[in-house]
């Protein structure tokens, strides 16, 4: 839309800098007009005497207007048939428009209105028809909307076609609200959707213009891909760091949503990266370009984990392998998705790399030192660790919930209804379907 706007006020200009050109330095059109004055006097009786009044400004204006339109017309319209009922239609409402204007005693001179209508139409036929142009329309059905205005052009710019059907490594990014469900039955119909709305705007928003491609957008969450339509294999360190922002862009969003709602909306995000299938799926009005596969579905359950942990962004292993010598992170649990056939670690981001004190360094290996310890299942020395891990004055709601994990197994242990050792299996969740 934004090219078809520029080349439709250069267009227009041009024709209209040709035109006024015309009635200046020549006398076609002002000797049409005295013509048609004449036939108009004789072939009608108008109302008022003497001779029609003649602007030039509406002249300039009429023909300069229709310039830009025309010239906006065909370049939006695929159709070259299209184009020429247009041009047809807006010539004869041009010529039409004379006489009816004779009987207000108005004299209006067709000739220069009618020549920017097919002058610009025709230049932009022909530039409609360019292979920027017409590559434009094939990918502005999937693509508008859902990357950003730079990524769209460099997309028509790129003299390499576009694969649109491909395997392809990407970073799944998933975000949504989770206490959602809870929400609904509290407000509203009205402010539930103005709630809704308001979250997945901004969310969306955020991300695209970070690069990623909106693949879905509704009340469950929004679904973005990293690396989907670019080459390399950054997509998921690109992904982290636009998480890591919009961690803290959630935080103030979750103020001004208590502010003017009076709820409290907990958010998750979740990070997924792994070999997908991506093509265009659907018919007609309905088909959509999308990737789907393992690591699509695992994210959207992944986000939902969030609310065991009371955590803000997890990850998934593959996500982590890829990003570990530029992130900061820390183990969860071994999870097991259902249908997917292979058990997983999930970890937490916590921020870029170098990017923690001191003392959170520490902190994090003692928490990374207790999950290994309580996976042995060494309560008392996962305690220990999970102890050290906490800092003075800060929430850490992932640390309580091991904190308790440990603590429970060491009751259980004590009092001999465990076995001293749990191992990976006793520290699997199975991620959820819905």
């Amino acid at each position: 839309m934004g090219r078809s706007w520029s080349a439709s006020l250069l267009i227009g200009a041009m024709v209209s800098g040709l035109l006024l050109a015309g009635y200046h330095f020549t006398s076609i059109f002002i000797r049409a007009a005295v013509e048609m004055e004449g036939f108009f006097l004789q072939a009608f009786v108008l109302p008022g005497e003497g001779d029609l009044w003649f602007s030039l400004p509406v002249q300039y204006g009429y023909f300069t207007v229709m310039a830009f339109l025309s010239a906006w017309v065909c370049l939006e319209q695929h159709r070259v048939f299209g184009k020429l009922v247009y041009m047809a239609g807006a010539v004869f409402l041009t010529v039409l428009l004379s006489p009816i204007l004779a009987f207000c005693g108005v004299l209006f001179e067709p000739l220069s209105g009618a020549g920017a209508i097919v002058l610009a139409g025709l230049a932009g036929t022909f530039y409609g028809g360019t292979a920027s142009i017409q590559r434009a329309r094939r990918l502005q059905r999937y693509f508008v909307g859902r990357v950003s205005t730079e990524k769209f052009q460099q997309l028509v710019e790129n003299k390499e076609a576009v694969d649109l059907c491909q395997r392809k490594e990407l970073t799944v990014l998933n975000c949504s609200i989770l206490n959602f469900p809870d929400l609904s039955s509290q407000m509203e119909a009205a402010e539930l959707e103005k709630m809704g709305s308001f979250f997945l705007r901004a969310a969306a928003e955020f991300l695209v213009g970070r690069g990623a491609y909106l693949d879905n957008c509704n009340a469950q969450g929004l679904r973005v891909f990293f690396g989907l339509i670019e080459k390399g294999d950054d997509h998921a360190v690109e992904g982290c760091r636009a998480a890591l922002e919009l961690r803290l862009r959630l935080v103030n969003l979750e103020q001004e949503i208590l502010s003017r709602w009076h709820r409290k909306a907990v958010f998750g995000v979740a990070l997924s990266t792994g070999e997908t299938s991506v093509g265009l799926f659907g018919f007609r009005e309905f088909q959509f370009y999308s990737a789907v596969g393992e690591p699509v579905d695992f994210c959207r359950r992944l986000s939902g984990v969030n609310l065991v942990y009371g955590s803000q962004v997890l990850m998934g292993a593959r996500t982590y392998l890829m990003t570990k010598d530029h992130m900061e992170a820390r183990p969860m649990e071994m999870v097991y998705a259902p249908r997917m056939h292979h058990i997983s670690e999930v970890y937490e981001l916590l921020a870029e790399k170098g990017k923690l004190s001191e003392d959170e360094a520490r902190a994090r290996d003692e928490f990374w030192h207790g999950v290994v310890s309580l996976r042995k299942g060494t309560f008392g020395e996962a305690l220990q660790h999970f102890k050290l891990a906490q800092m003075e004055g800060r929430e850490d709601a992932p640390l309580k919930y091991f904190l308790e994990r440990a603590e429970a197994g060491l009751k259980d242990s004590d009092a001999g209804k465990g076995k001293g050792t749990e191992g990976v299996a006793g520290h699997l969740r199975i991620l959820t379907t819905n």
